[in-house]
């Protein structure tokens, strides 16, 4: 994910070499990707750019930094970060330590309820507990969301009808706002994708008022140890006829799906009435897929610019599960743009 990123006097540290189709693919899309190395092969100081904070240089090779780890912890735990958005979510949500306070909880709780852990990416490491009858799922705890502690939150998937995540810079205890984006759920409450441009987001002068007083209180939280990108998810939702808020479902101190976005969308000097876009497409589970004519065709059929940010499978023919695609289209082609990338891919 860090090549299209990357400078050309970048070294990206990768455990298997791209190939020579997927380089050639990045520089002709206008991207400038940075030398890729082995681990062991680079000597020297260096200035360490990662996913997420938890490591240092040493001697050609990523090491452990035991102060870093602590500090992501402490940023990435949900359960942390209830002290983060205390007095700024409108949806109750508390810690649940054992089996038998999840037992009591539901017994006590007025249901839906969603159960979250306390480390999860993409929405993927959560139960939803709709009626007394999923009480089946209690034995989904361990193998989800990997244990107690949990989060358990009041759930209104079926009222939620916008995602958003707001993205910033973070130095000395200080946020600086970059942009908004939109991001796209299915569902079942999964992250598919991600879109930033056009006109102004959507909903944009009603969440932001209440994120920047998120961010506001959150100062002095944030270990100033910490210094890089961060992303604030959110959404919006319907209660009695009425938009309420929800200024953060979790806060993101990593390199998130959106700050990639942002960084290619840069890179690639997307004017404003541009959509730029990034899709997480699933190796389709029926069949082969045969990326590079699928993506020639798209771009014919569709009339839009597609990246593959990601190899589609390693070297040795193997597909991965997922593959990140960038896209770039109209405002008013973008709903169908994402549905004919979506089904053909899957097809």
């Amino acid at each position: 994910m860090f090549f299209p990123i990357s400078r050309p006097e970048d070294f990206v540290l990768v455990e298997e070499l791209p190939s020579a189709e997927l380089s050639k693919h990045w520089k002709d899309s206008g991207l400038t990707p940075g030398t890729p190395f082995l681990e062991g092969g680079l000597l020297g100081d260096v200035t360490l750019v990662e996913w997420g904070c938890r490591n240092e240089w040493y001697e050609g090779r990523l090491q452990e930094d035991p102060i870093r780890i602590e500090t992501s912890r402490y940023l990435n735990s949900k359960i942390t970060q209830l002290d983060f958005r205390k007095h700024h979510s409108p949806l109750p949500a508390k810690v649940i330590t054992s089996e038998e306070h999840l037992f009591a909880e539901l017994e006590e709780t007025k249901l839906p309820i969603v159960l979250k852990s306390e480390f999860g990416l993409a929405g993927r490491n959560h139960i939803i507990f709709k009626s007394p009858s999923d009480s089946w799922k209690m034995s989904q705890v361990n193998k989800k969301l990997f244990g107690f502690p949990i989060v358990a939150e009041s759930w209104v998937g079926e009222e939620r009808f916008f995602d958003f995540s707001t993205l910033w810079d973070v130095l000395d205890g200080e946020f600086f706002y970059l942009t908004s984006t939109a991001m796209l759920i299915d569902k079942e409450g999964v992250f598919r994708g991600i879109r930033i441009g056009g006109t102004d987001l959507p909903y944009s002068a009603h969440f932001l008022p209440p994120v920047m007083d998120l961010v506001r209180d959150t100062k002095g939280l944030v270990p100033k140890e910490y210094s890089g990108p961060c992303a604030i998810d959110g959404f919006l939702y319907r209660e009695e006829g009425r938009t309420q808020i929800q200024p953060v479902s979790e806060f993101n101190f990593r390199y998130s799906i959106g700050r990639i976005l942002w960084e290619v969308r840069k890179k690639r000097n997307a004017g404003k009435d541009t959509v730029s876009g990034i899709l997480i497409l699933p190796y389709p589970k029926q069949g082969s897929l045969e990326e590079w004519s699928t993506l020639n065709r798209l771009e014919k059929e569709l009339g839009v610019s597609l990246i593959l940010l990601t190899p589609v499978r390693d070297l040795s023919g193997k597909p991965y599960q997922n593959t990140v695609l960038y896209f770039e289209t109209t405002e008013e082609k973008e709903p169908s743009v994402v549905e004919s990338i979506w089904q053909s891919w899957m097809d």
